[in-house]
């Protein structure tokens, strides 16, 4: 989906706040005198602009030049914040200090704020450690509002308050944009306008509805599909509604099983024998206590004759060509156990918004977060053969029952439509995770369990309301080699050795032989026969760090390709690291997490997560186009976002990743000999090694837990040449007949843009 329809949710850049004089008078929120007290507030600031443009003259440039450092952090930003910055921090104008306005309120915390924000930017190099820095930024979020800790009574502060109101706001959103920065920030939520995606919604579904009435003419197998419905204190409109986009089903072949937990009253019991008696499908059960939703489910599911359940929410509901869908994907692929579609939510007015678009089967994503929610339907047989619902998972039952069935099958199958509405009702999931922490706790559980039933070492934990983090401890200290794609600096060294995670580490380094005096003229193969130079260089001493740079010399006419096998040939690790040049880790732990994701037998590339120095996204992951174009899908988004492709910060398998910073072990790579050296693109190049490794049905792995930082602009874009045999060796993948499995058909070329900065 094209990036320039998901404007809604971004939030405004810094800049947009810079223009701090002046007045914005919101309305007043009380009902009854609001109109007068926002008369009386706009007349009062008639009077107050030079009152404002003396007390805010210096925080003015302040402001500027803050911008303009976080607009492009080079490597100089915190040596510019002190020598530029710092003595701006002071908003007092000069010569004021005997008059009135040191009293004026606000001025002394405006001050405090700014001396806090240059000493959290006086670190010592660019990019900034991310640990440690959510206290600091929590402290300059409180101290954001400078007139929050004023006595009420404080006289004038209403009017004092349009005086400072867009500063505050600029205080606000460079806190923002320093936690995107910092890697301390919540998820932006980035989705299509509401009523655009509604109205193209509706549109899609009835050419949808028209094609699959058509195919189901000439369906010749027409399985029964049970769904089950366990209902508890619905609203009976809700509930009407819900049974309702069931019986609206275009593919008749259905039942509907319905059990009411023992809903209090009888009202919701009285509707659904209506419902029942009315449609011979509809199948209702009441129990005569509340037993909770796993037992309810279950009990739904004794009642179920069909050859497959599909499940539904008492309070959702299914596309109208949902089953039909269903039933159509299975004539094609008779033999498949589990389906599931894409999903879009729907308020209460019956807005459609906020869709949701899958991959394929992904278990590292799976296990991270229950990406597959709905519509789920499965074989009978094999849900009543791995037990149906469990209870004491309640909240996160279905996650819990997916992993389970993914244990005994991986014959998944994802429908790339949206066929279900997921209603969002005040303290429900779909409006807020974070409001049953039960459920969330519940999914780790179920997470837990699951890595102990597959014989798998690791620690779970809660990120975030319904998304797992696994650790995998690494039982050996593997010798890492760290390949750079060129030169570097040495505060560039220094910084990527200071955070190696003690691991063994050793970094080479190509330096170019040129043509210098007394260097007689070479043609190109003699360049690329020409044998490496090494000068082995212990850095323990002056970096912190047990590992040493190896400056390998290289031909200048070896192509990206060609130094990155040199630099291979050179090297003595268990795994490899490719590493673009001034590409820094930003956190400890980046270098662990990629080693104990490389060092899994199944797994054959990890990439990380690329970011901006301004914090937005450069790589996350590739997908790949319907015609083999290589795809970003989270490219120029502030990191993390949630999109409708779900989050930047969400761990997924991958047919590829970028080679900027992707480790592999080696004997994967010897075995595939090495990167192709016929690329000029670093891109293309890592993106085509990628595919050999899934060709050899090991897995690439996108993991959002090694979190680095481009600190330099990189000119040029994709070459075409690569860009023309890259999509050949799309088209040559085992994976790819149907598309990519870990994209989406939906992606567009847009999501190609925004990488190359």
């Amino acid at each position: 989906m094209n990036h320039s329809t998901h404007s809604g949710g971004l939030p405004p850049p810094l800049d947009a706040f810079t223009q701090v004089l002046g007045f914005d008078v919101p309305p007043s929120h009380r009902a009854r005198w609001g109109p007068a007290i926002t008369t009386a507030k706009r007349l009062g600031t008639v009077g107050l602009g030079p009152v404002q443009r003396l007390l805010l003259a210096r925080q003015v440039g302040f402001n500027g030049l803050l911008a303009s450092l976080l607009r492009h952090p080079e490597r100089t930003l915190p040596e510019r914040v002190r020598r530029e910055l710092a003595p701006l921090a002071e908003p007092l104008p000069l010569g004021a200090r005997a008059t009135w306005l040191p009293a004026a309120p606000g001025l002394r915390e405006q001050r405090a704020w700014n001396e806090a924000l240059v000493a959290l930017l006086s670190g010592t190099e660019w990019p900034l450690r991310t640990d440690g820095v959510r206290g600091p930024l929590e402290a300059l979020e409180a101290r954001s509002d400078v007139l929050a800790m004023q006595a009420p009574g404080t006289v004038g502060l209403p009017l004092w308050r349009e005086v400072w109101r867009r500063q505050i706001g600029f205080n606000h959103a460079c806190v923002r944009t320093l936690r995107h920065m910092l890697g301390a920030a919540r998820p932006v939520l980035v989705m299509p306008a509401p009523e655009a995606y509604a109205r193209v919604a509706r549109e899609q579904e009835t050419r949808d509805i028209r094609a699959a009435t058509v195919a189901l003419e000439r369906l010749t197998r027409r399985p029964l599909f049970s769904i089950v419905t366990p209902a508890w204190e619905t609203p009976l409109d809700v509930l009407q509604a819900c049974v309702a986009s069931v019986t609206a089903q275009v593919y008749p072949h259905w039942e509907l099983c319905i059990v009411d937990d023992g809903s209090r009253g009888g009202d919701v019991a009285a509707a659904l024998r209506q419902l029942a008696a009315g449609d011979a499908r509809i199948r209702f059960e009441r129990l005569p206590e509340n037993q909770g939703i796993a037992r309810a489910t279950n009990a739904a599911l004794a009642m179920a004759t069909g050859e497959y359940v599909g499940f539904l929410d008492h309070d959702d509901l299914l596309a109208p060509h949902a089953l039909a869908e269903v039933a159509l994907r299975l004539a094609s692929a008779p033999d498949t156990e589990v389906l599931y579609s894409d999903e879009d939510k729907v308020d209460s007015e019956g807005q459609r918004f906020a869709p949701y678009l899958k991959p394929e089967l992904s278990p590292e994503l799976l296990r991270a977060v229950n990406y597959v929610c709905h519509f789920l339907v499965v074989r009978t047989s094999l849900l009543r053969e791995v037990g149906g619902i469990r209870q004491g998972f309640e909240g996160a039952q279905d996650h819990e029952l997916l992993l389970r069935l993914m244990e005994r099958t991986r014959r998944f199958a994802h429908i790339p439509k949206v066929l279900y509405h997921w209603r969002t009702l005040p303290g429900s999931t779909a409006t807020d995770a974070s409001a049953k922490p039960a459920a969330s706790e519940a999914g780790r559980r179920a997470v837990t369990a699951h890595l102990e039933r597959v014989g798998e070492t690791a620690t779970v934990e809660t990120a975030a309301p319904g998304l797992y983090r696994i650790r995998r401890p690494i039982a050996h200290r593997p010798r890492v080699s760290v390949l750079l794609s060129r030169e570097s600096t040495e505060a560039e060294l220094s910084s990527l050795l200071a955070l190696t995670d003690s691991l063994d580490v050793e970094v080479l380094v190509p330096v170019s032989e040129g043509d210098g005096p007394g260097r007689s003229s070479t043609d190109a193969r003699a360049l690329m026969d020409a044998e490496l130079t090494l000068d082995s260089v212990d850095v323990s001493s002056s970096v912190g760090s047990s590992a040493k740079v190896v400056r390998i010399s290289v031909a200048d006419a070896l192509t990206p390709g060609a130094v990155a096998n040199r630099l291979l040939r050179a090297s003595s690790g268990e795994l490899v690291l490719s590493l673009e040049a001034g590409t820094l880790p930003t956190e400890p732990g980046w270098l662990a997490e990629l080693a104990s994701q490389a060092l899994r037998p199944d797994v054959g590339v990890v990439g990380a997560r690329i970011l901006s120095p301004g914090g937005h996204v450069l790589h996350a992951g590739l997908c790949f186009g319907s015609e083999g174009q290589m795809l970003r899908p989270f490219a120029g988004l502030p990191d993390p976002s949630l999109r409708d492709f779900g989050g930047s910060h969400w761990p997924r398998d991958l047919l590829a990743v970028s080679c900027a910073c992707a480790m592999i072990r080696r004997d994967v790579l010897e075995s595939l000999s090495g990167w192709d050296e016929t690329f000029m693109s670093e891109e293309a190049r890592g993106a085509e090694l990628c595919l050999r490794v899934g060709a050899r049905g090991l897995r690439v792995l996108y993991t959002p837990h090694a979190r680095l930082v481009r600190t330099h602009a990189r000119g040029g874009g994709d070459d075409a040449r690569d860009a023309l045999r890259l999509r050949e060796a799309w088209a040559r993948h085992p994976r790819t007949p149907r598309g990519d499995p870990f994209g989406h058909p939906c992606f567009e070329p847009s999501d190609a843009e925004g990488t190359g900065r």
